[in-house]
């Protein structure tokens, strides 16, 4: 979901296609359209040539469906199609994949809200890498660790270092652990802890034993 941050580094002018004559046969459906963004900074450099752009102060990328990319500063090359998001990095997707080539056309499990300190994407590779606190939110999920990776064609969100996972009533926490964010499913290993909640330990109270009058002979 940070593709307009690869494309807003350069306003590229397109020629108007030349007109052509009416068809009869029923026109094809139209392709999806890829999810407008607009960016907002103070300054933006960027090489022409190489493709290497930078924006040293605060960055901000909107969408249409209330979708936000928030952070200190950015940097990247838009020819590779890579950037990278330093400082307080925010992604909030309401569509809740946090990816770019899964966000649309499929069923999420609602918003989802990553937070880093710094985040590395890769386009060409659907890939997403953040660093530093991170923090993500979904549903009644909730996961904090040191790093994690996105593979936007899988789903699969990969977490190590100091995992500790809340889901609902219930906690997780180890040294790595795998999410879904398309199905809410998770696996955990490598010095694996989990709290749950259990049936309460109840010792029945023994009825009194009364003990009658013996009889003397």
């Amino acid at each position: 979901m940070i593709r307009s941050l690869l494309v807003c580094t350069v306003l590229v002018a397109a020629a108007l296609p030349k007109a052509v004559p009416p068809v009869t046969k029923t026109p094809s459906p139209a392709p999806a359209q890829q999810p407008v963004w607009n960016m907002k900074t103070s300054q933006m450099n960027a090489n022409m040539l190489s493709g290497r752009f930078s924006a040293p102060n605060h960055v901000l990328l909107l969408r249409g469906d209330g979708s936000t990319v928030d952070a200190d500063r950015a940097a990247g090359n838009y020819k590779q199609k890579r950037a990278s998001l330093f400082g307080h990095v925010t992604v909030h997707d309401v569509g809740g994949t946090l990816g770019l080539h899964s966000a649309t056309n499929v069923q999420t499990r609602g918003p989802a809200t990553l937070t880093a300190d710094e985040l590395h994407v890769d386009d060409q590779n659907h890939t997403y890498d953040a660093a530093g606190h991170v923090h993500y939110e979904q549903a009644d999920s909730i996961a904090d660790a040191d790093t994690a990776h996105l593979n936007d064609a899988t789903h699969e969100l990969d977490l190590r270092g100091k995992v500790h996972v809340v889901q609902g009533d219930r906690t997780i926490d180890s040294d790595h652990a795998t999410y879904n964010t398309l199905t809410g499913l998770g696996q955990a290993d490598t010095n694996v802890t989990i709290t749950m909640p259990g049936p309460s330990p109840s010792i029945a109270t023994p009825k009194p034993i009364t003990l009658k009058k013996p009889k003397i002979p």
